[in-house]
């Protein structure tokens, strides 16, 4: 190429690209190229001053649509904006929530409904599906919730403009309310987290029976300070942070050690595993623990000072009584409760 060729070309403020490239065996095609800001205009002649003026020519009017760089079409599929969901939803909500909605994301659609485009489903294909779980209460409300939560981001995103699930039904399943643990079970329990394979658990599941902790409380969050446990309160939505502070009892204070974290060792699936073997394996949990807790302070404490402990209606408890207890009045109330052990 010639020293003196110039590789741009300016017009109307556009600094534009000139490519020689070779044509046949003795000649060459020029193009005069401008890609930026959301342009896209590009012309070409075998004489380079006919390639000028069709370029002067097209910068005189660049808001052509044929001048509009094409823009990148977004994947709108229903397994595109799913996952854009579960990413937006990550870190918003509890580890252990998240991770359940994004097994049912994976498992519970199949490729054909991942693929669809989410403008072109129809309350229809919402009532098709769902019919699946009529016989399964809480599986038919957690997909619904799913689907909810999906096209109200869809929405939100201005991807689509309503939203068919609508019209579909809400149906709560019914819960099965969960029992406090008898004396018997509750020293049974106790005995059994004895054994050297639950060493790795005892630290949590005495939390959990002292203190009425939620499993998603057992995190780095949790700690012993000054006479009391304090952890995260994981009940509060919205983002919102907030501690429950829950005087340790006497009656613990000989099993757990102060000095170690409350945090749960490993994956929930098998914390959980090796919590139900602890307690006697005959469909109790470790929230029946939660439900001993509280059974067991309402017997000697004040109701609203449960409600505290137990982190499930601080609201209520503002609004209604205006009240903030002081450590020592609340270390005497947990010296009350007369805990089985």
């Amino acid at each position: 190429m010639s020293k003196s060729f110039k590789k741009e070309f300016i017009v109307n403020g556009m600094v534009a690209h000139i490519i020689k490239r070779p044509s046949g065996k003795n000649s060459c095609v020029y193009e005069i190229r401008y890609r930026r800001n959301g342009f896209d205009i590009s012309v070409s002649s075998a004489n380079l001053m006919v390639a000028k003026a069709k370029f002067i020519e097209a910068a005189k009017n660049p808001f052509k649509k044929e001048y509009r760089a094409k823009a990148k079409k977004r994947d709108i599929s229903f397994g595109k904006i799913a996952e854009e969901w579960l990413s937006y939803k990550q870190g918003k909500i509890t580890e252990k929530c998240w991770k359940s909605y994004k097994v049912m994301v994976e498992t519970k659609f199949d490729d054909e409904w991942k693929a669809m485009d989410i403008t072109e489903i129809h309350t229809s294909d919402l009532d098709e599906f769902m019919r699946q779980f009529s016989d399964k209460p809480r599986a038919y409300e957690d997909m619904r919730t799913i689907f909810s939560s999906i096209f109200k981001y869809a929405v939100a995103s201005g991807v689509i403009q309503h939203n068919p699930l609508q019209l579909i039904p809400f149906k709560r399943a019914e819960r099965t309310s969960r029992e406090a643990l008898t004396e018997k079970q509750v020293k049974a329990f106790l005995e059994r987290l004895k054994d050297v394979k639950f060493d790795e658990i005892r630290q949590c599941a005495y939390a959990i029976y002292f203190f009425g902790l939620r499993p998603s409380e057992l995190d780095a969050d949790a700690r012993f300070e000054n006479g009391f446990l304090i952890a995260r309160n994981r009940k509060r939505k919205g983002g919102k942070i907030e501690y429950k502070k829950i005087p340790i009892p006497r009656q613990a204070k000989g099993l757990l050690d102060l000095s170690k974290p409350i945090k749960m060792p490993f994956e929930y699936s098998k914390f959980a595993r090796l919590m139900k073997e602890a307690l006697g394996d005959d469909g109790l949990t470790s929230y029946n623990l939660r439900h001993t807790f509280a059974t067991q302070c309402a017997e000697k404490v004040r109701e609203e000072v449960v409600d505290i402990w137990m982190g499930d209606s601080p609201e209520r408890l503002i609004g209604k009584f205006y009240i903030h207890y002081t450590d020592d009045f609340m270390k005497n109330q947990m010296e009350q409760v007369n805990f089985i052990v």
